[in-house]
């Protein structure tokens, strides 16, 4: 059975972006109330750069993940000193060099830290608050998500430009 997906990798360039267009302009957004409205030259660009940046934004990913399974699989080991060790590195610390009065600071502090999250639970964060929240409002903020797609944009934008150009001047 073929799927419309089979039919969409034999398209041009060209003609993938005006059905991407077309598939985003049925979407409703749910604030306005109308289509999503992108103009086909938006994904023309998209499509068309080096395949290079893409695969070092993928390792960017993929090394992220690597770090993410490390630490999660070292905090499932032992929490405690896993902890402690985010503790050391925060403050600048290094363990093989820790005072007697430091040692009791790191102890009191992770324990400081159990007795917090059996109390919040749930809404317990390692990070301070203030961390949290910016989090929070830089995922859900729509203006700085845009200005971030925009200098994202332009970056891209100044890359293509310096890839191309290096181009031409090679092919000479």
């Amino acid at each position: 059975m073929r799927k419309q997906y089979d039919d969409f990798t034999q398209l041009k360039p060209k003609d993938m972006s005006k059905a991407i267009s077309d598939m985003t302009y049925k979407y409703i957004n749910p604030e306005t109330l109308t289509p999503t409205k992108v103009p086909p030259t938006h994904y023309e660009k998209i499509l068309e750069q080096v395949t290079e940046k893409y695969m070092a934004d993928i390792t960017s990913r993929q090394f992220l993940t690597i770090m993410y399974t490390q630490l999660s699989n070292l905090k499932k080991e032992d929490e405690k000193y896993f902890n402690q060790a985010l503790l050391c590195l925060d403050l600048g610390l290094n363990p093989k060099d820790l005072r007697i009065d430091e040692q009791i600071a790191i102890e009191y502090t992770n324990a400081f830290m159990d007795g917090k999250k059996s109390q919040e639970k749930k809404d317990y964060h390692f990070m301070n608050m203030d961390i949290i929240e910016a989090y929070e409002v830089a995922k859900t903020d729509p203006n700085l998500q845009a200005q971030s797609i925009r200098n994202s944009n332009r970056i891209e934008e100044n890359e293509n430009n310096f890839f191309k150009h290096n181009n031409n001047r090679d092919e000479r």
